[in-house]
């Protein structure tokens, strides 16, 4: 055990960043990485805003480049929020650019129905 600890903190960390979303409805929402979906009871075709976040960096980050539907988003903001259609799928992209000269591609899909 004494190894594999030792090892583990050689190598630095294990955690990579990540991308969570969620989508603002009426329900409970919560944060999750990859993929988000939620559900509303309104029976419309109604735009919810949709959140994106990166979390997990291990390092300091010199700017973030969004594409796909987070395109335009700030490139020194963590966060992202764009509204989004009922039954779509929607990627948020990012890549983090590290104040070392290194980077990370994260992103995760929004989607939201509406019974309608």
């Amino acid at each position: 055990i004494l190894t594999a600890l030792g090892l583990l903190m050689a190598s630095g960390s294990t955690m990579a960043a990540q991308m969570e979303c969620m989508v603002d409805t009426a329900a409970y929402d919560q944060w999750t990485a990859g993929y988000c979906d939620s559900f509303e009871y309104t029976m419309d075709n109604a735009k919810n805003d949709a959140i994106w976040r990166i979390v997990d960096t291990t390092k300091p980050i010199a700017s973030i480049i969004w594409s796909e539907k987070t395109a335009g988003c700030a490139a020194t903001a963590t966060y992202c929020t764009k509204a989004i259609r009922p039954y779509t799928a929607n990627k948020g992209k990012a890549t983090i650019l590290y104040t070392d000269g290194t980077y990370e591609i994260v992103q995760a899909i929004a989607s939201f129905e509406t019974g309608f």
